[in-house]
């Protein structure tokens, strides 16, 4: 008789075939790396390939492994990821209505939703800047909790003093009410950390590489990372990448290079300046268009003196007066993945829990171009 361990990864694994994910390579990955996945024994795991090769899933050859049967290969094709009887799901997002990511995720998720015969009830705005945040989000989660969803998609979160006590609320409620969240763009934990929910997001390291490197390309070599008080914990690892960045690049790495400060703030841009910075990347979007603003006023033309990136491609990016080079998040992919995790989550609430992140765009545009004139 199965364990509720073997059960688990029985469930994810049927879940993983049906939903097409093994179909490209055919096969499913060694037993040594989903023992490594799912944090279990030989002997466990394999209590869970006998079940699916029993289901006609899988045939396992000595030696070589476990491969999808014609019908496991097929089932994909022909048969939907099973959806869930019921059908009614929350959304808590910062800054919902203003914020242009999650603003792309939530259409996105609503219209994905939709097609299984499920919906997302608004339960209101939440602003991290709002005097009565707390208040806003005790509503919020008890109109979830008294429609009984059957689960909420939340994104953490940040640029309040009292973030990490409404992000400890909000999943303490949901969790005594057993309604399962999904976390979408960030943990509420810091790296190396993690919480135990489901997460979709970006691979923020690998992100941060990539326009990091770009920059590098551009012959700069005094590179600076800023971010705003309160950020996300994603900022950790955007800085891990970055320094993966400055290493692989034969670049020294100083500690003095990592800023956190208002980029509204003249002294605190000023100070980086006399670093000798050549680059400035920002946390995100909103805080290099802010900063672009700033090293107008103090003189600085970019990009002949500096250079300046961020992350999120907001959509109007190409028309400011210096066009910012960003990294595009993958919304779709995101999106695609967080319904999936969800219903998989609520038709099986013991299944391993799942960290995917999906690599970013690199959008090149005028503020990375070391050295020419500036508008």
């Amino acid at each position: 008789m199965k364990t509720i361990k073997s059960d688990a990864i029985y469930d994810d694994l049927k879940y993983r075939i049906y939903s097409g994910e093994f179909n490209s390579a055919g096969r499913l990955p060694s037993e040594t790396e989903l023992s490594a996945f799912y944090a279990c024994s030989r002997p466990t795991l394999r209590k869970a390939l006998e079940v699916l090769v029993s289901d006609g899933l899988i045939v396992q050859r000595q030696g070589a492994g476990s491969f999808l049967t014609e019908k496991g290969l097929s089932i994909a094709q022909t048969t939907e990821i099973p959806t869930i009887k019921t059908s009614l799901f929350g959304i808590v997002f910062p800054g919902l209505g203003v914020n242009y990511v999650f603003d792309i995720i939530c259409n996105e998720v609503t219209r994905i939703l939709a097609q299984s015969n499920c919906s997302l009830v608004w339960g209101g705005t939440v602003m991290p800047n709002s005097p009565t945040l707390m208040d806003e989000v005790h509503k919020i989660c008890a109109k979830y909790v008294e429609l009984q969803v059957d689960g909420v998609f939340f994104s953490p979160i940040e640029y309040s003093t009292i973030s990490t006590a409404v992000n400890e609320y909000i999943l303490d409620t949901f969790s005594h009410a057993r309604i399962p969240v999904v976390l979408i763009d960030s943990d509420v934990v810091e790296f190396p950390k993690q919480s135990h929910h489901d997460l979709v997001s970006l691979d923020h390291v690998q992100a941060s590489y990539i326009i990091t490197k770009h920059m590098i390309e551009q012959k700069i070599r005094n590179i600076h990372f800023l971010s705003p008080p309160m950020s996300a914990k994603t900022i950790k690892l955007r800085q891990i990448g970055f320094r993966e960045a400055l290493f692989d690049c034969g670049l020294p790495i100083d500690s003095l290079v990592f800023h956190q400060a208002d980029p509204r703030d003249s002294t605190a841009v000023r100070s980086i300046i006399s670093l000798g910075a050549q680059g400035i990347l920002c946390s995100n979007d909103g805080t290099a268009i802010t900063l672009l603003d700033t090293l107008r006023r103090l003189e600085v033309a970019v990009p002949r003196d500096m250079v300046v990136a961020g992350f999120d491609n907001l959509s109007y990016l190409s028309q400011i007066r210096t066009p910012l080079t960003s990294i595009s998040q993958p919304t779709e992919l995101i999106s695609q993945e967080a319904v999936r995790l969800m219903l998989a989550r609520v038709k099986h609430p013991q299944r391993p829990f799942r960290t995917v992140r999906f690599p970013g765009t690199l959008i090149i545009r005028r503020s990375t171009r070391y050295g020419a004139e500036s508008d």
